[in-house]
């Protein structure tokens, strides 16, 4: 039997698990340094209050119990990775060997060292950990100004570094839900002030002009004020510079410009972009290492002309499947082939029942995007719950 193991239990890892779940003729461990995959697509609605955290979670360990004894869950976090040795090191310098590796370990938010004082002052969101240390500050904010009559009446500000897909959708389910809150108890929402700071002259740079003008109307609608063509020169507690000169004042800053791999991607003795992601070949497999394949934000994935496809859940999904279609190529004799991954459609969450939909031509925005959005969010998830639960339950047998 051979010993295939998938570091990290996120979009990609688990994709690539499902994929190879069904072969009873290797071993499978999935290893990570936390017990569950966190739905980052549902992390703003845990932000703004409209799902509870444990409906943003896949347990990982009752997902692994429910596909049978040759799948396994290790719940621990990775030091270092020897491709050359095909061993992975977790803590207590303990060893996983391997014969098939699929690094999967997602990425972190890139705090640019180039910003002064940007990693000090404010805070990421790509983890559960993040977005609920979020929700709770919002959260305890908005109780005090309920309980404060002058504290309801002081200003507030937010500042969102960076325009991209995560800035643009948590500045409009903030703005939207603060606006709602505010209207619901009748307390002054014009003391609430969100500020959006793009770099490009547009907010999600790169996107159809279509959805840029209903995204920009949609933040403008909902009072989120925009700061476009503008860098953050240096971030001091409860100030933010702009390159400009502007000040901006704030009580919470959230910074969203970009990702990068994590450190002990980083730390892997191979070539690296930028980012720290690992330069993969076609196939997904890293250069020298036929056995080891990296997906999702930890690689840096191509398409067929040599452009980079954008770091998304639906690219990590799509990676993870094909390294391990390409591992199952190998069991059987063949030669892998290379990844043809595209992103087919995209839909961005505006706030509310609010939401910008593009598949293809198709441009639409609205509740039905919305609905469009939840369904495939929904049919995500929902067969990861289902078989949690079986495992769960398959657990509690054993134990019986």
């Amino acid at each position: 039997m051979k010993d295939v193991l998938i570091v990290g239990g996120g979009y990609g890892g688990i994709a690539a698990l499902k994929t190879l779940a069904p072969r009873k003729d290797i071993t499978i461990t999935l290893l990570d340094q936390n017990p569950y995959h966190f739905l980052q697509t549902e992390g703003y609605s845990l932000i703004a209050g409209t799902l509870p955290f444990d409906k943003t979670i896949v347990n990982l360990n009752s997902l692994c119990q429910s596909y049978g004894e040759n799948i396994s869950f290790i719940h621990n976090g990775v030091s270092h990775i020897d491709l050359d040795s095909k061993c992975v090191y977790i803590e207590q310098k303990e060893q996983i060997f391997y014969d098939y590796l699929i690094i999967a370990t997602g990425s972190v938010t890139r705090m640019m060292d180039s910003i002064e004082g940007l990693q000090n002052c404010s805070y990421g969101i790509k983890s559960l950990r993040g977005a609920f240390h979020m929700k709770q500050f919002f959260e305890k904010e908005l109780f005090t100004r309920l309980e404060n009559h002058k504290h309801a009446k002081a200003h507030y500000s937010i500042v969102v570094g960076g325009a991209g897909l995560t800035g643009v959708e948590i500045a409009a389910e903030m703005q939207h839900y603060f606006n709602r809150y505010y209207k619901n108890n009748t307390l002054a929402c014009d003391k609430i002030t969100i500020h959006l700071i793009s770099g490009s002259d547009t907010v999600l740079k790169g996107m159809h002009p279509d959805i840029i003008k209903y995204a920009t109307k949609h933040l403008e609608h909902l009072g989120v004020i925009l700061h476009c063509g503008l860098h953050i020169s240096k971030v001091e507690p409860h100030k933010a510079y702009l390159e400009n000169g502007e000040v901006i004042d704030f009580d919470f800053m959230l910074f969203t410009g970009g990702i990068s791999a994590t450190a002990m991607v980083r730390s892997i003795e191979v070539e690296h972009n930028k980012l720290g992601q690992i330069i993969v070949n076609p196939t997904l497999q890293i250069p020298g290492h036929t056995e080891a394949f990296a997906v999702g934000d930890a690689a840096e994935i191509l398409d067929t002309k040599g452009k980079r496809i954008a770091d998304t859940a639906q690219a990590a999904i799509k990676s993870g499947i094909h390294a391990a279609s390409n591992i199952e190529h190998i069991l059987n004799g063949k030669e892998p082939v290379a990844a043809d991954i595209r992103i087919v459609g995209l839909a961005i969450a505006m706030g509310g029942n609010y939401a910008i939909l593009s598949i293809g031509s198709i441009k639409m925005r609205g509740k039905v995007a919305h609905y469009v959005k939840k369904l495939i969010e929904n049919l995500y998830k929902w067969p990861l719950w289902i078989r949690c639960r079986f495992g769960f339950n398959k657990a509690c047998e054993i134990e019986g």
